[in-house]
């Protein structure tokens, strides 16, 4: 087997165990977070858009931008690496990103107009996404190591999200 055989099976096994890796972060939200197993069974499921429409364009924006980001990235890490659809789904991915972040600087009604700290991952991801970006063109295990913790990034913005009281929240548990 050759160099360049061995580094994709092992950029496959990686891409496996970060999927691995966030499914086992979503079973850890459904364990923690408060009534989130009814969400899980069928029967029960609440899910409402009425909430999410109530809220600005901007809200509705950020939200499905974020929707985007979060179903792509799973995919991203079991896709073949260097592909045309890895390629394509990627800079979606970044589109959604990028968009999100930005959104967020003209969401400021939680902390009466204030920014929240919850913004650090904003910025976070303005900087981070196009330079992991750039580090896909000339090292790749460093690209990959930035794309995961930006996905991790926005799992964790995520999460708080779900906190009672907000639009997520009222959507699956209201």
């Amino acid at each position: 087997m050759s160099d360049m055989q061995a580094e994709k099976r092992g950029e496959r096994y990686t891409g496996l165990l970060i999927f691995a890796g966030c499914m086992a972060i979503t079973i850890a939200i459904f364990i923690l977070v408060p009534g989130a197993w009814s969400v899980a069974i069928p029967e029960t499921l609440k899910f409402d858009l009425a909430p999410l429409l109530a809220e600005s364009a901007l809200v509705q924006f950020h939200v499905w931008t974020v929707a985007v980001a979060l179903l792509i990235g799973p995919l991203q890490f079991v896709l073949p690496k260097g592909t045309a659809a890895h390629r394509v789904f990627g800079w979606i991915w970044a589109a959604a990103m990028l968009s999100t972040a930005i959104a967020t600087f003209f969401i400021r009604d939680m902390r009466d107009g204030q920014f929240s700290p919850i913004h650090i991952f904003s910025v976070m991801a303005l900087i981070g996404v196009p330079m992991a970006l750039w580090l896909a063109r000339i090292k790749a295990m460093s690209h990959a190591r930035a794309m995961i913790g930006l996905y991790i990034g926005l799992v964790i913005a995520g999460v708080t999200a779900i906190a009672p009281g907000r639009v997520i929240w009222e959507m699956f548990f209201g």
